[in-house]
């Protein structure tokens, strides 16, 4: 009896210090290592905090669902972040402790310029990534096949927005684009000058400007003074495109404004005040609409206060369950693998039905393909105008 008792506490003592850390019971599910390499401080936190929290709330529904089925064992996710600042130099540091120290096996990288710093890490050790990011044929083409891109682009959100506003506002012939100084900026004004040709528009200013600028007023007063018929803000960062809309208005101009890419109406309210009356917003919805966006927002307010909810928390809340449906097609965690099953996956996502296009563009398909959001402030409340599918023959 006492050899029993020994052996059954010899048991409990060798269970409980493997889960403690020292063995992995045969039992467990096994992790998948993602790496958020993001921007949670600087003028881009209002994208990079709401994109980090909802892939994170993404990354909990999963794995309270049953996790992910490879080959009859079980996997959940697990959620790395970085801080890059939005600074190329620090997401590479980022980068290496991903890959190195932390063995993530999926990333994320925020921002243009920061994905194309990060190329020879991913391509090198065969990282398959999911980007919140844009730059062109330089980060989307047939020698990056393990590059995909999970936030849309200008070109369809400008081939979508531009039409309707011109048939809704009576029309306009003239826009003046404005770019933060970056491989992101400068994709921004490919995308316009590319959208111009096909909705008629003539680009009558293109301006850059350094990240961090606060005083916009020497940029604006030239802008102005080409008496554009829009303003549009491109790939201008959250707390930008807001003292944009700002300054232009106190400096006289009362043409149409369009913040085209992600903006927290909550901050444009805060920074413009009255002055952000008739500005249109891109890429938002005021308030949930679908299933996935009223799932995420519940789940936003059992773990953040409700003051901390904009609509940029969308923005990835479909990257996981896209990734796990490829993974589960594929059986397999080798990025190849998984590469070929995504570029033909369509899966839901929080503006609709996703799936990656561009061939006609990029000679392959790794661009994120969803409906065109829009919104216009009215009266100081978030009104939506529109989700208008891509037009066709823009990307494939």
């Amino acid at each position: 009896m006492k050899k029993w008792v020994s052996a059954v506490m010899v048991g409990l003592v060798v269970v409980a210090w493997g889960l403690a850390g020292g063995i992995t019971p045969a039992w467990a599910d096994k992790e998948i290592n993602f790496g958020f390499l993001n921007a949670l401080t600087g003028p881009a936190a209002p994208w990079g905090i709401p994109q980090d929290r909802c892939l994170r709330i993404a990354a909990d529904r999963i794995n309270e669902e049953g996790g992910i089925k490879i080959k009859g064992e079980t996997y959940k996710w697990k959620i790395f972040s970085y801080d890059h600042k939005y600074v190329p130099g620090e997401a590479v540091k980022a980068l290496n402790k991903a890959i190195f120290s932390d063995k993530v096996q999926f990333v994320n990288v925020l921002g243009g310029s920061c994905l194309l710093a990060c190329m020879p890490l991913l391509k090198t050790n065969n990282i398959l990534s999911m980007n919140s990011a844009v730059g062109g044929k330089n980060t989307t083409n047939p020698d990056n096949p393990m590059v995909f891109r999970h936030n849309p682009i200008l070109e369809t959100a400008y081939s979508a927005v531009w039409p309707f506003l011109q048939k809704r506002e009576g029309g306009f012939k003239t826009v003046a684009v404005l770019n933060p100084d970056d491989e992101t900026g400068r994709d921004g004004m490919h995308a316009a000058q590319f959208v111009a040709k096909v909705a008629h528009v003539t680009i009558v200013a293109e301006e850059f400007f350094q990240r961090g600028t606060k005083d916009f007023s020497a940029v604006l007063t030239r802008v102005i003074a080409k008496k554009p018929d829009l303003i549009d803000t491109g790939y201008t960062d959250p707390t930008s495109q807001a003292l944009i809309l700002k300054q232009a208005r106190e400096l006289g101009y009362k043409g149409k404004i369009h913040l085209a890419w992600g903006p927290n109406p909550k901050q444009v309210l805060e920074i413009a005040g009255p002055l952000a009356e008739g500005v249109f917003l891109g890429t938002t919805v005021p308030e949930p609409q679908t299933d996935l966006q009223k799932d995420l927002y519940k789940r936003f307010l059992k773990q953040y206060p409700a003051n901390e909810w904009n609509p940029n928390y969308y923005s990835n809340y479909g990257l996981l369950f896209g990734l796990t449906k490829a993974i589960e097609k594929a059986q397999s965690l080798d990025p190849n693998k998984v590469a070929g099953a995504l570029e033909n996956l369509t899966w839901e996502g929080s503006f609709g039905p996703n799936s990656f296009g561009g061939m006609k563009l990029y000679g392959i398909k790794r661009q994120i393909l969803f409906p065109a959001n829009l919104c216009e402030i009215k009266q100081g409340k978030l009104i939506w105008l529109m989700a208008a599918p891509l037009a066709k023959g823009i990307l494939d």
